[in-house]
């Protein structure tokens, strides 16, 4: 644990952090979030109706592709660089405890019409407050619909 007894967090971190996000291309993530309440209906208990996600943008963000020697059957990886303001909003608007529990009630994040699943996500933080999450990726086997 940092010796926080002399420093007053200002936040000036995640607003580098955000405006290098930008500066880098950023973009629009969608992280896919089930419904928190289930389909109460007949067709809805027994699997008729598909269940709708919740689409959640997280921007800035930057996407890119893991520079990795990959094997044979190895799907290739990517990495999402988001913002902490980004995120969270989006654990406040949840009522979620934590980015932790938003990342891992996540299907998967949406980028460009490609769905992608969430192996992993780390935090970098100065002065104990995150200021930018890296989510590392794999592509899922199909295109979502938009």
């Amino acid at each position: 644990m940092a010796d926080l007894s002399t420093q007053i967090p200002c936040g000036a971190a995640r607003s580098v952090a955000a405006a290098l996000l930008r500066a880098n291309g950023g973009t629009t993530a969608c992280l896919q979030m089930p419904p928190l309440q289930g389909d109460t209906s007949n067709a809805g208990q027994v699997g008729l109706d598909a269940p709708g996600f919740l689409s959640l943008p997280l921007s800035p963000a930057v996407f890119r592709k893991l520079r990795a020697t990959m094997q044979e059957s190895e799907l290739p990886q990517y990495e999402l660089f988001v913002s902490a303001d980004a995120v969270r909003v989006q654990v406040t608007q949840q009522n979620l405890s934590s980015a932790e529990c938003l990342f891992v009630r996540a299907a998967g994040v949406v980028i460009a019409g490609k769905l992608f699943l969430i192996e992993a996500f780390s935090a970098s933080e100065t002065q104990g407050e995150p200021y930018l999450y890296r989510l590392l990726l794999r592509e899922a086997s199909g295109e979502w619909p938009m």
